[in-house]
């Protein structure tokens, strides 16, 4: 009982490391579905930050470091840290982000073309609704496998009650008929 209270507080204390929890940030993203999911979820928010920082007047830079500040991910904040190092230098932010590889191709696109026809804020609020659709649509699929699994997982827990329920009263019966 004492490990399976302790092991949560203590992967917990761990994960303050920036060390560890890079690592294990990396890991989460590496995952075939649910990193996916994550990463998308990041890249969304990440656009709809940078949306309005940028409809509300602020800096490119300044707004880039506000995004920054919304991605909780460490690997997605370094590389939206070298994106703004990039974008300080004189970079596009479509290319910086691209040269990234951690963001949504559709974001880059679209933000490449935000840059050309100069309404990147727009064009970033576009990228949020369709990356907010894209996890909606992601996460319907998620529960649509996970809900005849959990099914399986109670069927085969209520098999095991059963079970243990009568197998002593059969052991028993044996026992007095024979």
């Amino acid at each position: 009982l004492g490990v399976f209270l302790l092991t949560p507080l203590a992967i917990a204390w761990a994960l303050r490391r920036p060390a560890l929890r890079a690592r294990w940030d990396a890991l989460l993203l590496a995952l075939p579905v649910i990193g996916r999911l994550l990463a998308t979820v990041e890249a969304a928010r990440f656009a709809r930050t940078l949306a309005i920082a940028l409809a509300a007047a602020v800096p490119v830079l300044e707004a880039l470091r506000v995004a920054r500040r919304v991605l909780s991910r460490a690997p997605l904040q370094q590389a939206l840290s070298r994106v703004t190092e990039e974008v300080r230098e004189g970079a596009s932010m479509a290319a910086s982000l691209a040269a990234s590889g951690q963001f949504p191709p559709i974001l880059v696109r679209l933000v490449g073309s935000g840059e050309r026809s100069g309404q990147v804020e727009q064009m970033l609020d576009h990228a949020a609704a369709l990356l907010e659709q894209r996890v909606n649509t992601q996460l319907a699929r998620l529960l649509a496998i996970a809900e005849p699994m959990m099914i399986l997982i109670m069927g085969a827990v209520i098999l095991t009650i059963v079970l243990a329920i009568l197998l002593p009263i059969f052991q028993l019966n044996r026992l007095i008929g024979g």
